[in-house]
């Protein structure tokens, strides 16, 4: 096992040993102990930041790729809000979204922007869907595994996957009135 152990000055006196305790304690002289500088860290974990590195590399492009996709279909002015980014640099927009953040910074955007998408496209209990195929309109009352049950105006119940319809925007109630029907 390694340990790391720090050590200060205390008004002007240097450490020289150090006590470790355990079953019993053990007095080490601290020259006896490898200093954890970046030569120790890269002779004992140079691999790990080498495979670290790369996939960061990896996972910038990836970013860069999907704000490159985004830009072909999202408002240019609407693109820059998403990450923040309030004035241009001349006329481009990816300058400015480039220019402008860093890597990590335009990835956590990113991130963010993505996890606000995915429940805003999450299908709840009381919301409307549209089929995409053929345009019926349903409201959503259950789930039966990963399939979307409801009904449209008419009565009509139906079984949807939820790669075939579009949330429409409306939400009704109707989780309260299941519940009180359940409490009858």
């Amino acid at each position: 096992m390694k340990y790391i152990i720090e050590s200060n000055d205390v008004i002007g006196y240097t450490p020289k040993y150090a006590m470790l305790f355990g079953d019993g304690y053990m007095i080490q002289p601290l020259e006896d102990l490898e200093v954890l500088n970046s030569d120790y860290i890269n002779e004992h974990f140079g691999d790990l930041q080498d495979t670290e590195y790369q996939r960061g590399l990896e996972d910038a492009w990836k970013a860069a790729r999907k704000i490159a996709d985004m830009w072909t279909r999202i408002d240019n002015d609407e693109l820059l809000a998403i990450f923040g980014i309030t004035e241009r640099i001349g006329y481009s927009t990816i300058n400015s979204l480039f220019g402008k953040q860093t890597a990590n910074e335009a990835m956590l955007n990113l991130e963010a922007y993505e996890e606000k998408q995915e429940a805003a496209d999450k299908i709840e209990i009381g919301d409307e869907v549209e089929v995409l195929n053929s345009g019926n309109k349903y409201l959503i009352a259950w789930f039966a595994g990963t399939s979307l049950c409801g009904f449209a105006h008419d009565g009509v119940t139906c079984r949807l996957q939820p790669s075939d319809v579009r949330k429409t925007g409306r939400h009704f109630d109707i989780q309260s009135i299941l519940e009180d029907m359940r409490h009858d």
